[in-house]
């Protein structure tokens, strides 16, 4: 768990309560370690998982790590799984008030189950939650468990977190995404759900992709059907000269409502 940062969205899977025990107390003291407000969403039935996690980080100051139980409390606080959403945006801004740098946000994906999400609500709120969880500020760790979720709906779950080869951030002016790391099909399948968050958008698009070192044809092709998408509104990408060279190969030259920038030199 050493390779996360702020600004991932990672999904992994267990397949006993040890390995998910294992995977959350790293996250939790990673983020406490780094000075993040971190918290914990659990299934109603997890309360040895809340004790063990919350004896994990004893030396976490007061506000700075919560343990949530579905529908419940531990320790008095729960949540509901209609409301998720808004939710962690309320966690985010409190967190950012009370001084702490990000927010470190672990879901062990079963209170899902609990609250009868079906598949397709599923994929569907971990598609929406991506624009929390590109704000930057955020970290983010979704555990499945492998003996309650289909083989076939984990891999479509998997390809809504691009992390950790991929970061993204979505904010600035207008419709601003940041992308960050390599983008190949390990990930590629994230970024339809990623640009769908801009495509809305009735201003210019600005992809920053100064710091992507890496892009397959499938991941460039994604990003020029974009832009072709959108025939009266510019979509301005800022790249270097591989991932401009790989967005040519695939047509951008064909669209004229994407416009390539050299990228923006870092310091």
């Amino acid at each position: 768990m050493d390779a996360w940062r702020l600004g991932d969205h990672l999904s992994l899977t267990y397949a006993s309560e040890h390995e998910c025990r294992d995977l959350m107390v790293a996250f939790a003291r990673h983020g406490v370690g780094a000075g993040h407000r971190v918290v914990m969403f659990l299934d109603a039935g997890s309360v040895e998982l809340a004790r063990a996690l919350t004896a994990a980080v004893p030396d976490a100051r007061v506000g700075q790590f919560s343990v949530l139980r579905f529908g419940t409390g531990f320790g008095g606080l729960g949540f509901g799984g209609h409301d998720m959403l808004d939710s962690l945006d309320a966690l985010r801004e409190e967190a950012l008030a009370d001084g702490f740098a990000g927010i470190c946000v672990a879901d062990e994906m079963t209170w899902t189950r609990t609250a009868g999400l079906r598949d397709d609500d599923l994929l569907g709120y971990e598609t929406r939650v991506a624009r929390f969880f590109g704000d930057g500020r955020v970290a983010a760790l979704c555990l499945y468990d492998r003996r309650r979720f289909a083989k076939d709906l984990l891999a479509r779950l998997g390809a809504t977190h691009p992390a950790p080869l991929l970061r993204f951030t979505i904010g600035g002016w207008g419709a601003h995404l940041r992308l960050a790391g390599e983008l190949d099909a390990s990930n590629g399948a994230a970024l339809p759900a990623i640009l769908a968050l801009l495509a809305v958008s009735d201003s210019v698009v600005l992809v920053d992709a100064s710091e992507l070192v890496f892009v397959d044809a499938a991941g460039a092709g994604t990003l020029v059907r974009f832009a072709a998408s959108r025939p009266t509104r510019h979509t301005v990408v800022r790249c270097g000269r591989g991932v401009r060279q790989a967005l040519r190969l695939v047509g951008a030259d064909d669209v004229p409502s994407l416009v390539l920038r050299d990228q923006v030199a870092r310091v």
